[in-house]
């Protein structure tokens, strides 16, 4: 199959499971941001950061378990499988790689994020795009070996029963191989996000609300939009399993 055809297959299928399952997906997005954004971003309880991170593995299989069943309504989001209670310790190991790894790209950042923000805080001083554009493309470059890993090893790790280093190696295989149809898909999805933001945004225009008004209902828009498009990511990483390892 072209990476056209593949990208549009995906497309039409996030979109068919996300309409079968668009309260569950909700829930699902909503859970998601609140747990692993949110919550996290709070002040007086940011020391669980890392406990979060270190979880997110099991919360990805989780997810992922609810949108393989053939029917989603027999699946508790909140009750973990028996399968994946089996590969907890094995999801954990996966977690604290991802932690340590994010923990030491970020120090390694860090001077550079903190010059940022001082600028940004400097009332006589104006944010310089190009430094800030160049911090951006260096996370993503150094980040994009760890999302390669991970995206697909959690499902491996329960699914296939790999070992982690293992399954960390196939992940990779996997996205090097499809990478132009995953990437083609999730820039679509990106944009779809996006375009949908814009159309909601304007469409309040019409009605001439107040600002504080607009702004309330445009931000419970675009978290209900976020949380759909979390929705559809998870679903789109069910999918790219399925296909490519043939679940």
């Amino acid at each position: 199959m072209s990476s056209i055809r593949q990208t549009q297959s995906w497309l039409k299928d996030i979109f068919l499971i996300l309409k079968k399952t668009k309260n569950h997906s909700l829930v699902i997005g909503y859970t998601y941001l609140f747990i692993f954004l949110v919550l996290p971003s709070l002040p007086l309880i940011q020391f669980l950061s890392p406990i979060v991170i270190i979880l997110w593995p099991v919360a990805v299989v989780q997810i992922i378990n609810f949108y393989r069943s053939s029917d989603n309504k027999k699946i508790s989001i909140f009750k973990l499988d028996s399968q994946i209670k089996k590969s907890i310790p094995q999801l954990l190991r996966i977690g604290l790689i991802t932690f340590f790894y994010a923990l030491v790209i970020s120090t390694f950042l860090s001077p550079q994020m903190q010059s940022i923000v001082e600028q940004a805080n400097a009332g006589d001083s104006v944010l310089d795009a190009a430094v800030f554009l160049k911090l951006i493309l260096k996370l993503f470059l150094f980040m994009l070996p760890l999302f390669a890993a991970t995206w697909f090893s959690p499902m491996i790790v329960v699914y296939r029963g790999e070992g982690i280093f293992k399954a960390l190696k196939s992940s990779i295989a996997a996205i090097l191989i499809y990478i132009i149809p995953l990437l083609l898909t999730w820039v679509s999805m990106i944009v779809i996000f996006a375009v949908l933001i814009y159309i909601f945004q304007n469409f309040l225009l019409l009605f001439g609300l107040s600002q504080a008004a607009y702004i309330a209902i445009s931000t419970i828009i675009i978290f209900s939009l976020t949380a759909l498009y979390i929705a559809a990511l998870f679903i789109f990483q069910f999918l790219g399993y399925k296909q490519i390892f043939k679940l």
